[in-house]
């Protein structure tokens, strides 16, 4: 699998487990949003799955609105703990996201719907 996913999480442990639950993928880890756009400068993402809440001055729905902006083709997942109904509208209205997951998500689930889209994208 010739796929690369980008994971933005301010949390390491976090990152880890996600970097577990996509094994067989190329990752690129970035602890923040910014660190995230840095990356995007200097190559293309197959997908981008952030978390919402971050240390910074950014959430990952900024940054994921960012990425449909700068690489379209990027599938984009959104993973919060957040419950926050406003969230998810958000989100789904301003078409920033493919999937939005729950903390702690399901690793079949999350990995199943990243194949799917990826494959799905056509070309790749």
């Amino acid at each position: 699998m010739g796929f690369v996913v980008l994971i933005c999480d301010d949390d390491p442990d976090i990152r880890s487990v996600m970097r577990r639950t996509l094994r067989g993928y190329e990752i690129v880890e970035a602890g923040s949003p910014r660190e995230a756009l840095d990356a995007m400068k200097t190559r293309q993402f197959d997908a981008v799955v952030s978390d919402y809440s971050m240390d910074s001055d950014a959430d990952g729905l900024d940054l994921l609105q960012l990425v449909k902006v700068q690489q379209p083709s990027t599938i984009r997942f959104l993973v919060t703990a957040n419950r926050d109904i406003d969230v998810v509208v958000r989100a789904v209205n301003e078409g920033a996201v493919h999937r939005y997951f729950l903390k702690p998500w399901n690793d079949e689930k999350l990995r199943s719907a990243l194949e799917i889209l990826l494959h799905s994208r056509g070309g790749s």
